[in-house]
């Protein structure tokens, strides 16, 4: 059994970014177990055959458990598609975040996220603030974003969503390596994570401690790009 620590957001306005996949889906039924009051969001961006009944799917979950269901259908992005998506997404909840005035967003990134996130900063350049770049709350401008299922493979997901028999769909999208994050994932931190689960676990534990420490000796006042304005402590 799945255990998240979540009761801090018992008494919050909650917005859980839903997009009908596993992990996603996980983390509804999780919320529903833990008594966590929240809506859901779905962007359909059309891209697959599936699409169109993933939304229609989260319609009529949202409504057999009462609870209110945000989608939007997004442009044809014919480049740049991953920028274009995440941007038009995080558009998209932040302008229900202030017309709803929900309190947090609820994002479904888990261990494996994690690990393609590292390893893609890895090849790329990064100081420890840039490997460990998902954190479990991260305060925003007008709410909090918060990752419940950062300690959990995408594999303990899927056996918690056949072991109850909840519904999911699989975006056959993914395994498309044209997509950056998607041939990472195949060839590089699946295999990882298939093999060294535990000890990957701890070394995010590691990570993120020694993030903490080394941030604890400034504040970040402002950033914008690749600028940084810090007041030291120190």
């Amino acid at each position: 059994m799945l255990r998240l620590d979540v009761s801090h957001l018992k008494e919050k306005k909650n917005l859980l970014a839903f997009s009908a996949g596993v992990d996603s889906s996980a983390l509804f039924f999780l919320l529903l177990q833990h008594n966590i009051p929240f809506d859901i969001a779905l962007i359909n961006y059309g891209t697959r055959a599936n699409s169109d009944i993933e939304a229609l799917h989260a319609q009529t979950l949202a409504k057999q458990y009462n609870l209110t269901c945000h989608t939007i259908k997004a442009p044809p992005f014919t480049t740049h598609f991953e920028q274009n998506a995440r941007k038009f997404r995080y558009d998209f909840f932040e302008k229900l975040i202030e017309r709803h005035h929900y309190d947090t967003l609820l994002t479904a990134h888990q261990l494996n996220d994690q690990l393609e996130w590292l390893l893609m900063r890895l090849t790329k350049g990064a100081g420890i603030s840039e490997l460990v770049g998902l954190e479990e709350v991260s305060k925003r401008e007008h709410y909090t974003l918060v990752r419940p299922l950062l300690a959990y493979s995408k594999e303990e997901l899927l056996a918690y969503l056949q072991d109850n028999n909840y519904p999911y769909f699989v975006d056959e999208s993914n395994s498309d390596e044209k997509y950056e994050r998607n041939l990472f994932r195949k060839q590089f931190s699946d295999p990882l994570m298939a093999e060294y689960k535990e000890g990957i676990k701890r070394s995010f534990d590691y990570l993120r401690q020694d993030k903490k420490q080394l941030k604890a000796n400034f504040e970040l006042i402002y950033a914008q790009k690749e600028l940084r304005v810090i007041k030291l402590h120190t």
